[in-house]
């Protein structure tokens, strides 16, 4: 296959997809995003098939400058979640079990599997179960071979590494895996350190159910992949999760179908967790500074797609309810 230069790539945009692109600044625009990431991967909103009407190059350039933004602010916040809820279950588990070993917790805790009755339900649990388990052991595994400091450390003096070592290395996706296998009145109490209402999470699912959206947000950051227009969500959001929020925060319409959704979960969590309102308020106000330069750069028809019209009344809702 013949590979095109960056001048055949801007002379084919140009004919083939009546786009402007043309100068020494759509040039090293061009360069710098990339034609497939940048062109291609900026080209659509959602789906391949809901392609945007694109005029002039500077339009996918703004797109890509917004999901940049927003990658370099959404970050550091999940970052600190991760740890701050990690640090939550920690406490709750050591607090519980009295023991920092994993394989107790494994034997007393992550017992989920003994509710189900029904064959194909408790096989499924079960399997579960032992997935986490195994991803956890093949996590040490891996972080020993690869001379991890904190597993090398316990291992080579024949010790097993604690529950706060092994915090510190599974992923995310893990980590809500253990917490779905856990008994339900630890998940009750992992609940209430999140500020949730049991009145909507009788069984206490909300946890893990957050923690896989705020996974599949972080992954998708981390791999530089897409996320101004959720399309890494990766599953359905139970509409109990988002009529919960939609009354604590005082908005309607939450369902992760667009941005500001995560922006809204993050800030409740953040709020949950106790951090300073001064921070959390920043955070909203830069969301909003970079969602108004977007807008001011785009068609509104363009912007309308991917940050939805009711975007400052869910912002206020959400200032409202972090004075509270």
């Amino acid at each position: 296959m013949k590979v095109k230069t960056t001048n055949a790539l801007m002379k084919y945009l140009r004919e083939q997809h009546n786009i402007s692109i043309d100068g020494s600044k759509d040039k090293k625009n061009l360069r710098n995003i990339g034609y497939y990431h940048g062109y291609k991967g900026y080209r659509y909103i959602k789906n391949p098939k809901n392609r945007i009407t694109l005029i002039s190059f500077d339009e996918i350039v703004s797109i890509v400058d917004f999901d940049t933004k927003l990658k370099s602010l959404l970050y550091s916040q999940i970052m600190q979640i991760e740890t701050i809820s990690k640090n939550c279950v920690l406490q709750t588990l050591v607090e519980e079990y009295k023991t920092d070993n994993f394989n107790d917790v494994y034997e007393y805790g992550m017992t989920d599997y003994r509710n189900y009755k029904n064959d194909n339900e408790y096989k499924e649990k079960m399997k579960h179960r032992i997935k986490v388990q195994n991803n956890i052991y093949s996590s040490l595994s891996k972080c020993y071979n690869n001379g991890n400091k904190i597993v090398s450390h316990f291992y080579s003096k024949d010790r097993y590494v604690p529950l706060w070592g092994i915090f510190e290395i599974i992923t995310l996706g893990v980590f809500a895996d253990l917490i779905k296998s856990l008994e339900l009145n630890v998940r009750l109490k992992i609940a209430r350190q999140m500020n949730i209402n049991k009145a909507y999470d009788t069984n206490a699912l909300f946890p893990e159910k957050i923690m896989y959206l705020i996974k599949a947000l972080r992954n998708s950051i981390a791999h530089n992949d897409v996320v101004f227009d959720v399309r890494f969500k990766d599953t359905k959001v139970a509409s109990s999760l988002c009529k919960f929020l939609e009354n604590e925060i005082n908005c309607q319409n939450i369902d992760f179908n667009t941005i500001t959704d995560y922006i809204i979960l993050i800030s409740f969590l953040l709020k949950s967790y106790g951090l300073p309102k001064t921070e959390i308020n920043r955070f909203i106000n830069d969301f909003e500074k970079i969602a108004e330069e977007f807008r001011n750069k785009i068609s509104i028809n363009i912007y309308n797609q991917v940050i939805y019209t009711d975007n400052k009344l869910k912002l206020n809702a959400l200032r409202n309810y972090i004075k509270k």
